[in-house]
């Protein structure tokens, strides 16, 4: 039997938003591949900071149903990326506090942030079509600081890899599968083509390609399917200015929903009670107002009562 057509459409469209590939960003295949890494001034790139920082820290969450499924959500993490209280994470923490079973714990732990590092480059390996563009590698961290300790041996040795006309590629070497994937990463053997200007010049803004890629407004679906999977109920996501914000139980590290559960109660209550206050106060019209509104007891004790406590309101 064939897919249904509607189903059919929205199984391509999540397939095209959830590949998140901008047609720049690369990874290193298996094998050997030969970069040639661009660190562009701040006079060259403005999006380039000013402590001459030239890559970029991503982190995203993928909120799967499983492990090995397709991803229900993808969003950034802000605490990553822009160094703010991230909702996703604290979700994501309450719902590890909350799991009942090690299977249910280590599917929360996955959506826990997944980091990565990234760099614009020429694509210099064998069988490259577009050698000459600048492209977006993406990088584990731990490749990436090997990919530091190789620029930071060669400066010790008063060589600049990094210099557009005299500097070298990298080999970044890929091995094994899955879990048991590693790299190397060392100089590439032979001559080095110099950097031409236009392509420092055209180097992608890093911190905008993120924004663009991970932080698209998916926050509050993350947290409903959170949510949802989890048991555990998601303080909403709340508009300031025409922007949405976290409450704060999702930006507390120590964040907990049944605390703001009884936190928002409380503060309804304090606002009844001063409601009634205000409406107590001895002003006579209201004073005669209540006692249009105050329903006819059934006895005289409680009647007499009532009259007494009124009369006492009024000579206040």
């Amino acid at each position: 039997m064939a897919l249904n057509p509607a189903l059919q459409k929205l199984i391509s469209n999540a397939t095209n938003k959830y590949s998140r590939s901008s047609g720049n960003r690369i990874k290193p295949k298996e094998g050997v591949s030969r970069y040639r890494i661009l660190a562009p001034t701040p006079a060259q790139a403005a999006w380039v900071r000013p402590d001459l920082q030239f890559w970029a820290d991503c982190g995203v969450h993928w909120i799967k149903a499983d492990e090995n499924g397709k991803p229900l959500a993808v969003v950034g993490c802000e605490s990553t990326v822009n160094q703010a209280p991230c909702p996703i994470c604290t979700a994501i923490d309450q719902a590890i506090a909350s799991a009942i079973d090690e299977e249910s714990k280590k599917l929360y732990e996955s959506w826990k942030t997944k980091l990565t590092v990234l760099v614009n480059v020429l694509d210099r390996s064998k069988g490259s079509t577009n050698p000459d563009d600048v492209q977006i590698l993406e990088l584990t961290p731990t490749t990436w600081g090997k990919v530091m300790s190789v620029i930071q041996q060669y400066g010790e040795e008063g060589e600049d890899i990094l210099d557009l006309a005299n500097g070298m590629d990298l080999a970044i070497t890929r091995t094994g599968k899955g879990l048991n994937t590693e790299y190397s990463v060392n100089v590439a053997p032979g001559k080095s083509n110099p950097v031409k200007p236009e392509q420092i010049k055209g180097t992608h803004d890093l911190y905008a390609h993120i924004q663009k890629e991970f932080f698209r407004g998916d926050e509050p679906k993350a947290l409903a399917a959170i949510a949802q999977i989890s048991g555990v109920s998601m303080p909403r996501l709340t508009s300031a200015g025409g922007a949405r914000t976290p409450t704060r139980a999702l930006t507390s590290q120590a964040a907990s929903v049944a605390d703001s559960d009884v936190q928002e109660e409380a503060a309804l209550e304090a606002l009844e009670e001063e409601t009634v206050v205000e409406e107590e106060a001895p002003a006579p019209a209201k004073t005669v107002a209540a006692k249009q509104t105050v329903k006819a007891p059934a006895t005289a004790p409680v009647e007499e009562e009532m009259d007494d406590i009124l009369a006492d309101l009024e000579n206040i």
